[in-house]
């Protein structure tokens, strides 16, 4: 699942800023097409309530579009449509971003802070550093599980896939643990990018099974929600007697696969979460891809729900409060996390 990609204005310079190839209605119109069509959050997003607001805010960006003489300005519009939803898992990103080549990686780091305590510095969740993350947990093994305190700083950890985070769960038990269950929408587009997913040499059989199973039932149902309603329990193969105490620090722009993380630890006893109240996040995600008329920009609609939505415990624009609320302002959040810990 990623997070906060949002349309960066200074990918303009890749446009045609000389003429305007695609009449800008036509691009709007593909966008809300797609919406539509693919985003799975469209039914919970215009309501009775909020659906004249809808029609409003898209009727006044269509006479706007009409006016509009260049590429560049025309997407602008379009992002500007797409913001009504306020999901930001949802993205609009120069056409082939996927393809682009990755900058510096964050600076993950492992430390020991003191005799006591370690120090898990994760500032993404991002898939590309699954083996990363890995990797440093497992050079790191003999410490997490002989020092009594661990403290994850989650900061600014905008999110990526669950996968990343996974190999933290050892560190956390101290019983079963419940993830919620979710469900795809399905249309013609969203069936299509699951295949696509299915025939990429990287995904793993069991994967590839699953999503050409989902597929399958989409184009079974089209304009419904597939897939299990049921949550998965997690159960330890042994509950580690250390860490004994972690705590998860958090702020605002923590989100996405972040806050998954945190409602899994949260049913932790041995977890606290400690910071300021997330972004709110990660109701919605597993995004496709469509491209746009010209091929100027890609649209990234999220085609999955979890099931706490339909539960009435969304967090969607809420996001996860934390056990232990630090102001913005605090000189040293890992100063104050060790203190609370060793207290």
């Amino acid at each position: 699942m990623r997070f906060f990609f949002l349309l960066i204005l200074s990918f303009n310079s890749l446009l045609s800023l000389q003429a305007q190839r695609c009449p800008c209605i036509k691009n709007l119109d593909f966008a809300v097409s797609k919406m539509e069509q693919n985003y799975a959050g469209f039914r919970d997003k215009v309501t009775e309530h909020t659906r004249s607001s809808y029609r409003a805010h898209t009727d006044s960006m269509r006479t706007k579009a009409a006016q509009i003489q260049s590429d560049s300005a025309c997407m602008r519009l379009c992002y500007k449509w797409v913001r009504w939803f306020k999901d930001n898992h949802i993205s609009m990103r120069p056409y082939g971003a996927s393809q682009m080549l990755r900058g510096t990686p964050p600076a993950f780091a492992f430390s020991e802070i003191d005799t006591q305590t370690l120090l898990f510095t994760m500032p993404s969740m991002s898939g590309d550093y699954k083996a990363l993350v890995d990797s440093m947990l497992r050079a790191n093994a003999q410490a997490l599980t002989s020092k009594p305190y661990l403290i994850i700083d989650c900061r600014s950890n905008s999110g990526g896939s669950d996968q990343t985070w996974a190999s933290l769960k050892p560190y956390l038990y101290t019983q079963p643990v419940v993830t919620d269950g979710r469900q795809y929408w399905a249309s013609e587009d969203n069936a299509e990018f699951l295949l696509q997913m299915a025939r990429k040499d990287d995904t793993d059989k069991q994967t590839k099974k699953y999503l050409k199973k989902v597929a399958a039932e989409m184009k079974k149902r089209p304009g419904a929600f597939v897939g299990t309603m049921n949550a998965r329990r997690d159960r330890p193969a042994a509950i580690l007697p250390y860490p004994k105490k972690v705590i998860i620090l958090v702020n605002k722009y923590s989100a996405s696969s972040t806050e998954n993380l945190l409602l899994w630890a949260k049913q932790s006893k041995k977890v606290t979460i400690m910071g300021r109240q997330t972004a709110g996040v990660a109701d919605y995600g597993n995004a496709g891809v469509s491209v746009a008329p010209c091929r100027d920009w890609e649209l990234w609609t999220p085609i999955m729900r979890s099931n706490r939505v339909a539960d009435g415990r969304g967090i969607d624009n809420i996001g996860i409060t934390p056990d232990v609320v630090l102001e913005e302002n605090e000189p040293d959040w890992i100063a104050r996390a060790r203190e609370y810990l060793q207290k």
